[in-house]
C-alpha cells in the first residue's frame, strides 16, 4: 500500500509541477505575444509621427521653391525690360552680368535653405523611429534569456 500511495503522491506531484509550468508558460507567452502586439501599433504610431514631419517639412521646401521660382520670373522680367530700355552694349552687359550675379546668389541662398529644412526634418523624424528602436530593442533583451544573460 505504501507503494501504491507514493506513486499516487509522485503523480499528483508530477502533474501539480507540469500545470505550474504550463501555467507559467502561457502567462509568458501572452505577456510576449501583448509586447509583440504593443511594438506593431506603437511602430505604426512612430512611422506615422516620422512620416507627418516629413510631409510637413517637403511642403514647406516646396513652397518655398515655388515662390523663388515665381520670384526669378519676376526678376527676369525686370531684367528683360532693363536690357530691352538700355541704351548702349555696355549697359546691357551690366544688367545682364548683375542679373546673373544676383540669380545665382540667390539660388545658391535658396538652395542652402532647403538643404538646412530637409536636414532638420530628418533628425526630427528619425528621433521617434531611433528612440522606438532602442525601446524594442531593450524589450527583447528582457523578454529573452540570452538578452538577460548578456547584462
Amino acid at each position: 500500500m505504501a507503494k501504491a500511495k507514493f506513486g499516487t503522491e509522485s503523480v499528483e506531484q508530477a502533474m501539480k509541477n507540469g500545470n505550474e509550468a504550463m501555467k507559467h508558460g502561457v502567462e509568458s507567452m501572452t505577456k510576449a505575444y501583448e509586447r509583440f502586439a504593443g511594438f506593431g501599433k506603437d511602430g505604426v504610431e512612430v512611422w506615422m509621427q516620422s512620416a507627418t514631419t516629413m510631409t510637413k517639412a517637403f511642403e514647406r521646401i516646396n513652397g518655398d521653391w515655388f515662390a523663388f521660382g515665381k520670384q526669378q520670373m519676376e526678376d527676369g522680367v525686370a531684367a528683360f525690360k532693363a536690357v530691352a530700355s538700355a541704351k548702349s552694349v555696355h549697359e546691357v552687359w551690366e544688367v545682364q552680368t548683375d542679373f546673373a550675379k544676383a540669380s545665382l546668389d540667390a539660388f545658391i541662398a535658396q538652395a542652402t535653405k532647403a538643404n538646412d529644412l530637409l536636414m532638420d526634418a530628418a533628425k526630427k523624424a528619425s528621433e521617434p523611429l531611433s528612440a522606438r528602436l532602442t525601446e524594442v530593442v531593450r524589450d527583447v533583451r528582457e523578454a529573452t534569456p540570452f538578452g538577460r544573460a548578456a547584462e
